[in-house]
């Protein structure tokens, strides 16, 4: 594995024994409580709605607040880090956290739950950049790929198996619950954390207003235009061209206004390191393609397919499996193997296991559905692991917290790009087939009148014009699935080549800025 010169002050003390398990335990248990929240309201939001006298377009902002809250506290990892010093930091993320979780459990109007979860998002950014500032930290070079397939477990997991988890939740208790099951886990991770995990002394440092306020413009009009994007008609809408261009404009100052800055809210000296870039690079259009993957799935098997909740979890659970098994292995081989070829062939099954379901017809059975989900589990796990190690493979620890909260960055905006643009192109293309198939459609066709006479019934008949409705519909659905599916292939064997930016050779690591 490339190695890179660090100066003595980068190094912590290296952990052993029970002290290396508390701490692993205590910041895996912090991200995964973050991540978890990312999936798991989800299946509980019909629930909320009936509760608290929500509409559709009004429940989505339980979801848009939180992402919006997070992404913009992100970037800022390696700023409040330094100024409150690290376990500091972690500490008082997992109390707000824990706290702001139990207020939503308790909220009792949608203005509440908002509210709530706005400061959710803000506590939660931290932990999964600080757990994996603390997993390079705590574990020396030659083992980064283990401490990555350890972290990668409860990274890439965890949000798969969100859904699932909140069904049952949902089911057997109540939507509240999925909020109050992170004080129990987060008050464990608290003491673990405030016992075990080493620190890193806060430093001197001002607060860059003009940055911050840039920052949040540019991150928070960016998701907003993104989470609003498809309710409002895109660039029809005034609202979505007035928040883009806010987002554009604040994040050209923003670049402007840091770059080379002394004392800088965001340390962008990152992006010097060629690795860092192409790691980012790497990392944002697989969360689009990921993130692409996980929407379309459940749509595809509960509207076209028409599969009950709880069989579209267990359909869905093999894929997190087979990554929670091979995380950790992967980790291992990283230091055995070019990391890069891992992330090349792990691309390759991704596309494959993706592209399968592009074969499916309009009524499948189950065990075929899991069968590419599992071979998407593997490339996942094969492609996440390797990035995640390389992007910060010639940077000095001095600046892996500042770097972990802008590749952390990375993956949210590729997620709700990837959200977003799929829920769009999902929309145009089934009006397309929906077009296409209905100009086939008319009392004359013979194979209209053979499919209808199949079914006991004819062209005059009161239900031949309902069944047709219905059929022409699922069809085009489907063909619009295997479309976007298509497309998600297409961006996973587009990206593939890029690992060839990432070099092995030892380098000097750029320094931070002063």
């Amino acid at each position: 594995m490339a190695t890179a010169t660090l100066a003595p002050a980068d190094d912590l003390p290296q952990l052993k024994g029970f002290a290396k398990f508390a701490t692993v335990l205590a910041v895996m248990m912090a991200m995964m409580l973050e991540m978890l929240d990312m999936t798991i309201v989800n299946v509980a939001m019909p629930h909320m709605m009936g509760s608290l006298g929500a509409t559709s377009d009004q429940i989505i902002w339980v979801l848009t607040s939180y992402m919006i809250s997070s992404a913009v506290v992100m970037p800022l990892t390696g700023y409040l880090s330094g100024k409150l010093g690290r376990r500091r930091l972690l500490l008082t993320a997992i109390t707000g956290f824990m706290l702001a979780s139990a207020a939503c459990g308790a909220a009792q109007t949608l203005g509440e739950l908002v509210a709530f979860r706005l400061i959710q998002g803000m506590m939660g950014a931290t932990l999964a950049p600080l757990s994996q500032a603390v997993m390079m930290t705590v574990f020396s070079r030659q083992n980064r790929g283990s401490a990555m397939g350890i972290w990668g477990l409860g990274m890439m997991v965890v949000p798969v198996l969100g859904p699932t988890l909140g069904g049952f939740i949902t089911d057997s208790l109540n939507w509240r619950w999925v909020f109050y099951i992170n004080v129990p886990l987060g008050t464990v991770a608290l003491l673990l954390a405030s016992a075990y995990v080493p620190d890193v002394p806060a430093k001197p440092t001002k607060t860059d207003f003009v940055g911050l306020t840039l920052l949040i413009l540019a991150v928070g009009g960016l998701q907003l235009t993104l989470d609003l994007g498809n309710s409002h008609d895109w660039f029809n809408s005034l609202l979505i061209q007035a928040l883009a261009l806010t987002a554009v404009t604040a994040a050209i100052l923003f670049v402007g206004h840091c770059w080379d800055r002394p004392g800088a809210i965001v340390n962008l000296a990152v992006y010097r390191d060629r690795n860092f870039v192409a790691s980012s690079l790497l990392m944002v259009s697989f969360a689009i393609g990921m993130f692409g993957i996980m929407t379309l799935l459940p749509l595809m098997l509960s509207t076209v397919m028409h599969y009950p909740a709880n069989v579209v979890g267990e359909v869905m659970a093999p894929r997190g499996l087979t990554m929670g098994i091979l995380m950790i292995l992967i980790g291992r081989l990283s230091g055995k193997f070019d990391p890069r070829g891992m992330m090349l062939f792990g691309a390759l099954i991704l596309a494959g296991g993706t592209f399968f379901y592009t074969l499916f017809p309009a009524e499948v059975s189950p065990g075929w559905v899991m069968l590419p989900g599992i071979l998407q589990g593997i490339g996942m796990s094969l492609f996440f692991i390797p990035s995640a190690m390389l992007a910060y493979e010639t940077l000095p620890r001095s600046m892996i917290e500042g770097a972990s909260g802008l590749f952390a960055l990375t993956r949210t905006i590729g997620a709700s790009v990837g959200t977003a643009f799929i829920g769009l192109m999902l929309a145009r293309r089934g009006e397309y087939h929906w077009q296409v198939l209905g100009q086939h459609v008319t009392p004359y066709s013979g194979n209209v009148q053979n499919w209808l006479a199949e079914r006991g019934t004819a062209i005059g008949d009161p239900g031949a014009a309902p069944a047709l409705y219905g059929a022409v519909m699922k069809q085009a659905q489907l063909l619009a699935f295997g479309d976007m599916y298509a497309l998600v292939t297409a961006i996973i064997l587009a990206i593939a080549p890029l690992v060839i930016l990432i070099r092995r050779k030892p380098v000097t690591p750029v320094q931070p800025a002063a």
